[in-house]
């Protein structure tokens, strides 16, 4: 019997899963034209996307919207699951940047926590149709589903990490275990903007930074600093 990590028609190891290419089926211009080009064409699918939705969305409203051409188009793109992966990787760009902790600033777990919520939730409004879209479309196609959980796993793999550093500090309890600890406050967060931004249940965006902050804190058992 071949082990449990090994290929059960040969015995021996397992074969490499492939990553996702997220660049599949996007082209990089040549030139400063080009990129410019192709940023009207993002800008204009992002508005297409969020107001007819992923499935009734058509290429050629997007390029009508960019005013260009349907071959100008696929000079940049070889189909619409091409550009609204580009459109949703520059929307994970951005929350991510967002909610990243600028140098400098205070080393305090709680000032920190507070400040990237409240960038996170910001970058979650700007981008909250966009984010909206990705959520129905990863119910019904694997690709973007399995983008879906990629991005999921960048913010949950930067909180880990963070974790792992206040346990080594002695800020938070050791027995936890960080990746699922940073699974659960991510998940609090997103979902809680989804519901807020998306389905529009009402809440004041100060009052949503703040328990949000206060629960990711108590959620992890923050202890004190030591002091030296």
């Amino acid at each position: 019997m071949s082990s449990a990590t090994g290929d059960p028609s040969t015995g021996g190891p397992a074969p490499a899963v492939a990553e996702p290419d997220w660049n599949e089926g996007i082209l990089v211009p040549r030139s400063e034209r080009g990129f410019r080009t192709q940023e009207r064409l993002l800008e204009a699918a992002s508005e297409i996307f969020v107001r007819d939705g992923f499935l009734d969305a058509k290429i050629t409203d997007i390029t009508a919207l960019a005013k260009m051409s349907s071959g100008s188009f696929y000079t940049y793109f070889d189909s619409k699951e091409a550009i609204f992966t580009a459109v949703i990787k520059k929307v994970n760009e951005g929350l991510y940047v967002a909610a990243s902790v600028p140098t400098g600033s205070s080393r305090d777990p709680l000032e920190r926590f507070e400040l990237v919520t409240r960038a996170y939730v910001r970058a979650y409004q700007e981008n909250a149709g966009l984010l909206a879209i990705l959520e129905q479309v990863a119910t019904i196609s694997p690709r973007f589903r399995e983008m879906r959980r990629n991005i999921r796993q960048i913010f949950r793999n930067r909180s880990e990490k963070g974790i792992r550093r206040l346990q080594g500090e002695g800020r938070v309890d050791p027995t936890l275990s960080p990746r699922c600890v940073a699974e659960a406050i991510t998940s609090m967060v997103s979902n809680f903007c989804y519901v807020w931004l998306v389905l529009g249940e009402d809440y004041e965006e100060e009052e949503v930074i703040q328990t949000l902050t206060t629960l990711w804190a108590s959620g992890i058992g923050l202890k004190p600093a030591v002091e030296s």
